[in-house]
């Protein structure tokens, strides 16, 4: 049995290794989490992270922050810090 995740699967159906198919915003074997770039397992919603402010299109996967650079703030690193300012450059 397959065991895919109702949410997160296409269908309850799997591969010969036991790959279940995701959707786009899932991964796992069982597609029971967030697929880089989403957060908030079960929802997976998509990071936004700011492309001039942070690291990554990646976010951490349970709250969603993004790794802001230096000067950067936010959730999505898309407000300058206190004392910096000409967001986005």
């Amino acid at each position: 049995e397959c065991n895919c995740d109702a949410r997160g699967s296409v269908a309850n159906a799997c591969g010969p290794r036991g790959q279940c198919l995701c959707h786009s915003n899932y991964a796992g074997l069982r597609c029971d989490h967030c697929a880089p770039g989403y957060y908030g397992y079960p929802s997976c919603s998509p990071c936004r992270c700011s492309p001039h402010g942070s690291h990554h299109s990646a976010c951490e996967p349970t709250a969603g922050q993004c790794e802001c650079l230096t000067g950067f703030t936010g959730q999505q690193c898309d407000r300058c810090l206190s004392g910096a300012y000409s967001f986005p450059y």
